[in-house]
């Protein structure tokens, strides 16, 4: 996992949501971090058939995946931002 960085204070400027998407990513990827601590497993790759997990990693499981899709959201949403306001991909910090 990337550690996401703050937005360059120009494009908060530009696209304040941008400051909320960061705080947001950022979180995400602690939590992503204290749950695979928390539950080592997580993420694991499980021989067929095997019962299932207990329920907490299995639930812990279930909200990594949903970080990530999450994650992948707001990068998509920023790569967005910076071709509707003309940002080179190389020239701004995130």
């Amino acid at each position: 996992m990337t550690r996401p960085a703050l937005p360059d204070p120009e494009l908060i400027r530009s696209a304040p949501e941008c400051a909320a998407l960061a705080l947001l990513d950022f979180g995400l990827a602690l939590a992503d971090t204290a749950l695979r601590i928390e539950h080592p497993a997580v993420g694991a790759d499980r021989i067929a058939p095997s019962p299932l997990p207990a329920r907490p990693l299995l639930l812990a499981e279930l909200l990594v995946e949903r970080f990530l899709e999450l994650r992948c959201l707001i990068a998509h949403y920023n790569a967005a931002v910076d071709d509707a306001l003309g940002i080179e991909a190389d020239s701004v910090i995130r």
